[in-house]
Formats: C-alpha cells, sequence, structure tokens
C-alpha cells in the first residue's frame, strides 16, 4: 500500500479480516504475542511495539515480545539482550490512573512521562532517555488486551519521532481482535493443561481404570478409554480393549452379579468385588469403585479397578488359620470341660466312702461347681461363637442339673424362668455361672426343709451391656442375725467374691421368703 498508516478501507478491512482468520488457524506452538506484535508493527510502520503478557497473580506486566521497524529491534537487541528486556516487571500499581484506566477498557492511551511512565519507572529517566534517544522515539501508546474483565495483556507502541498515530479506530480493532485471541488461547491451554493433567493422573494411576458407554436401559457398551494398567493386568493391547465391552472381561458369573448391583446404584458411585479374565485365561480378583454419570447426553461409566489377588490370598490364609484356632480352643473347651467332668465324677467317687453329712456337703458343693462350670466349656465347645455365651440357655441346663442331683421334685418345688437371650463373655461367664450355682443350690438345700412345697423365679435382663440377676424364693428364708457379707458359709462367701470380681453390687431382701439380686455392667476385654 501507498499509504503510510492504515485508513478503514476495503485493504484494511480485508488486512484484518485475514488476521483474525490467521487467529483460528494460529497453531498452539507458535508464540501468539509475536504473532499480534508483528501484526500491529505492520498496521504502525516505523514503529517499534512492546507486547507483554499480564501475570495476574503478581499483578505485573512482562515484555514478552519485541517487534516493529527492523532497524529499531535490532539497534534494542544491539544494546539490550532479550532477558534483560523479560526481566522487567511492570507493576499495576506503579502505573498512572489514566493509564490503567485504559488498560482496563482497551483504550489507547497516549503515555505522558516517555519510556520512564511506560515502564513504570522500571528504569532510571537517564536510560530511558538514551534509549529513546538511541531509538528516535516520538509519542508512546499503550493500550490492554481484554475481554470478559479479564486482562491477558497489554501493547506499548512507539511511534517514530516524526510520525504521528492517525488511525487509532483500526488499531484498537486489532486489539480487539487480539485480545479474543489471547482469551481463546488461555483457555487452550488451560484445556490442554487439564487434559495433560488428566491423563497423566489416568495413565500413572496404579489401578485399573476403564470408561465405557451405557445404554438407556443400562446396557454395557465398548470401553471408550482404559489406562495402561488395565493393558498390563488384562494383557491386552490399548487398541484391542477399546474393541471389547465389560462383558468380554469378566467372569461370567461375576458380571451378572456386578450389572446387578450397578443397576441398583444407577447414577450413584458403588464399591463391590469381581472377578476378570485375562487374555491367557487368568482369573483375577478385582475391587471395583463405579461411577454412573451423564457427559454430553452420553451416558458413561467410570470404573476403577484394584487387583486384590495378594489380599485374597491373604484373606484365605487368615480365614485358615482362623478355622484351625477355633478347631484348637474347641479342642481345649472339650478337653477342660471332660477333666472338670472327671473332677467332678472323682469326687461323686469319694464321697460315697463318707458317712459324715457335712463332709459330704462339702464334696457334693465342690461337685456341683465342678459341672457349673464344665457346663460354660460345653456350651462353648458346642457355640459357634468360642469367647461368648447365651446366658439364658445356659441358667435353664444348670437349674435342670441341679434339680436332679439334690433330687427335688419340680411338682412340689415350681421353677419359673424370666430370661433374656443374651451373649455373655466367657471371662465374666465363669464368675456369673458360679454364682447362678451356688444361689440356686442354696434354695434346693435350705429354702425347702422338710418336703416343704414353694416356689424359685430366676430372672435375667439387661440392656446396653448392663445387666440384673435375680435368684428369689418363697422358703423358710435366712436366720434374722445372719450378714450375709460376713458369714462363713463359703457358698455365700463365693458370691460375695464372685459379685466383686465382676465388679457388680449385691443386694438380699427377706421379705416372704429370700430374694438375692446383682447388678453388674459388662467389662469389655482385649484379646491379644
Amino acid at each position: 500500500m501507498e499509504n503510510k498508516y492504515w485508513k478503514f478501507s476495503s485493504d484494511c478491512e480485508g488486512f484484518l479480516s485475514q488476521i483474525a482468520f490467521d487467529f483460528l488457524e494460529l497453531p498452539l506452538e507458535e508464540d501468539i504475542y509475536h504473532y499480534i506484535g508483528e501484526k500491529i508493527g505492520q498496521m504502525v510502520s516505523g514503529s517499534l511495539v512492546f507486547i507483554s503478557t499480564y501475570e495476574i497473580d503478581l499483578n505485573v506486566f512482562r515484555i514478552k515480545s519485541v517487534n516493529g521497524d527492523p532497524q529499531k529491534v535490532q539497534s534494542l537487541q544491539e544494546n539490550f539482550t532479550n532477558d534483560y528486556l523479560a526481566d522487567l516487571a511492570v507493576k499495576w500499581s506503579s502505573l498512572s490512573e489514566s493509564a490503567r484506566k485504559a488498560l482496563s477498557e482497551n483504550q489507547l492511551h497516549r503515555v505522558k512521562g516517555g519510556l520512564y511512565s511506560a515502564l513504570g519507572g522500571q528504569l532510571s529517566r537517564e536510560e530511558c532517555q538514551r534509549i529513546q534517544e538511541l531509538l528516535g522515539t516520538g509519542e508512546i501508546y499503550t493500550t490492554g488486551f481484554k475481554w470478559d474483565e479479564q486482562i491477558y495483556g497489554s501493547a506499548t507502541i512507539f511511534l517514530d519521532a516524526q510520525e504521528k498515530l492517525e488511525d487509532p479506530e483500526a488499531l484498537l480493532t486489532l486489539v480487539n481482535l487480539s485480545s479474543v485471541a489471547l482469551k481463546n488461547r488461555t483457555a487452550e491451554r488451560a484445556l490442554l493443561a487439564s487434559e495433560e493433567k488428566f491423563r497423566k493422573l489416568f495413565n500413572n494411576a496404579n489401578d485399573a481404570i476403564f470408561l465405557h458407554q451405557l445404554t438407556e436401559d443400562g446396557v454395557s457398551g465398548n470401553f471408550v478409554e482404559v489406562n495402561s494398567v488395565a493393558s498390563q493386568i488384562l494383557g491386552y493391547t490399548h487398541e484391542e480393549l477399546l474393541n471389547m465391552s465389560p462383558r468380554d472381561i469378566e467372569d461370567i458369573k461375576s458380571f451378572n452379579e456386578s450389572k446387578r448391583m450397578a443397576d441398583r446404584v444407577k447414577e450413584n458411585k458403588i464399591t463391590f468385588e469381581t472377578t476378570l479374565m485375562s487374555k491367557d485365561g487368568r482369573k483375577i480378583p478385582v475391587e471395583i469403585n463405579t461411577h454412573i454419570f451423564t457427559l454430553n447426553q452420553d451416558k458413561l461409566s467410570l470404573s476403577i479397578a484394584r487387583d486384590i489377588t495378594e489380599r485374597k490370598k491373604m484373606e484365605e490364609e487368615i480365614k485358615v488359620s482362623l478355622e484351625e484356632k477355633e478347631m484348637l480352643l474347641r479342642e481345649i473347651h472339650h478337653r477342660v470341660k471332660n477333666n472338670l467332668m472327671i473332677i467332678s465324677s472323682l469326687l461323686n467317687l469319694q464321697s460315697r466312702y463318707i458317712t459324715d453329712k457335712e463332709v459330704l456337703d462339702v464334696f457334693k458343693d465342690s461337685q456341683n461347681r465342678a459341672r457349673s462350670m464344665a457346663l460354660i466349656h460345653d456350651r462353648l465347645y458346642q457355640s459357634s461363637h468360642l469367647k461368648r455365651i447365651n446366658i439364658g440357655d445356659y441358667i435353664l441346663t444348670l437349674a435342670s442339673d441341679l434339680f436332679r442331683i439334690y433330687a427335688i421334685a419340680q411338682d412340689r418345688v415350681e421353677l419359673n424362668f424370666d430370661l433374656e437371650d443374651v451373649m455373655i463373655d466367657i471371662n465374666t461367664m465363669i464368675p456369673l455361672g458360679l454364682i447362678v450355682n451356688e444361689l440356686l443350690s442354696n434354695c434346693l438345700k435350705h429354702a425347702f426343709p422338710n418336703d416343704r412345697s414353694g416356689r424359685i423365679d430366676i430372672a435375667f435382663q439387661g440392656e446396653n451391656e448392663h445387666y440384673q440377676l435375680t435368684v428369689a424364693d418363697d422358703g423358710v428364708g435366712f436366720p434374722e442375725n445372719l450378714d450375709y457379707r460376713n458369714t462363713k458359709s463359703l457358698g455365700l462367701r463365693l458370691v460375695n467374691i464372685l459379685t466383686d470380681q465382676i465388679d457388680g453390687k449385691m443386694e438380699l431382701k427377706q421379705d416372704k421368703g429370700t430374694q438375692f439380686t446383682i447388678e453388674f455392667k459388662e467389662k469389655k476385654y482385649v484379646y491379644k
């Protein structure tokens, strides 16, 4: 063109249209700041153009490209390196109010104070004056690249001393085009960075990741994407897996189960275990975390599969070990029960040679205590839980045995129960069983003399590990002067000692017979 400055002519419009098209086609790797500087330099001939980026976190402008008149660019580079210029950070706060307004509104601002003001005082006045004289600088203009309330950078134009800016409207049109291009480039780079971050996370994850489509009725389609771990675990190439679906890699039984679970979760997350089949036929147990969601009207399922082969091996080893220990513990309970029954039988045999009634009663009491403890181990041996016993079942069996031992006819002494099915720890159960044995034996031996008829009530209730045991009879009662807490009776002394052992409280009522009530809270036992 013959004109030195651009006018709003068909040529100018064609130039700007070409720039708009170039911005759309500009490769991401090409320096957009350099391109903008070149085009501004072509529009304002004889000028020198600084294109700066705006670093929002530091609130500074930093020179990214120097363009314009080749001689001036060369002269500047001979006196200052590009690194030197790039290190110049012009603070937003160092600019004049009018300059900040122009940058914020995409206006052209004529800088008063020359290069020193344009650079926000980053260079000395003397050095700025020397550069202006070297470049033959006249008027200086600055404007900002802003779009949607976001500043992306600025352009500073140093006109030749002999020139004036005659076409600001054309220049501002180019600035606006550049603002949109910088906005799009920033968004593209952010998207690429996000995609790259996702891809690194996707491919560097320790677990296999599968993304596949779902039809409207929930049928699994082919995989849309899989990571490298999925290929490594299953032995298929990336391309092979993209031509497959979950049905192709899951054991059929596991697939049907996982599909039923997926049908239940719909749009939510779920974690479940299944079995994958590798290319060579190996079964791989995995734990899958699945999230079903909608993206661009497509229903997708994202699944993260963790190989739990080693965990399954350990679980199986633990299971076998527990079964062995359970078998051993059952055998121990069985042997302890047998040994206690042997002791009871020996006491029974020995008692046949005793004629003294008092001594005979001592032998019988000892025999009953051994039997009450043997009953606990027998219940543990037969129970599915090797550390806890159903107290209701235990009391029913113990009472039946004691009635038989003391030859008490149940039509003479009525026995009533109010027992809750509560599981009690063996460490509490052994002293508690002996307490029940002593109190019930005491009723059977002393409450109903001379074939007196009567009634015995045994109750056990509890809530939130607070329990109450009651053994009552309507027999002759205790002697009035008997202190049950300080007695020579071995049975009552045992009851007091064992009640203290379980941190319980015992109360005696003697209204129409005898009633013992023991309240306690079960202790927390730690097994190592």
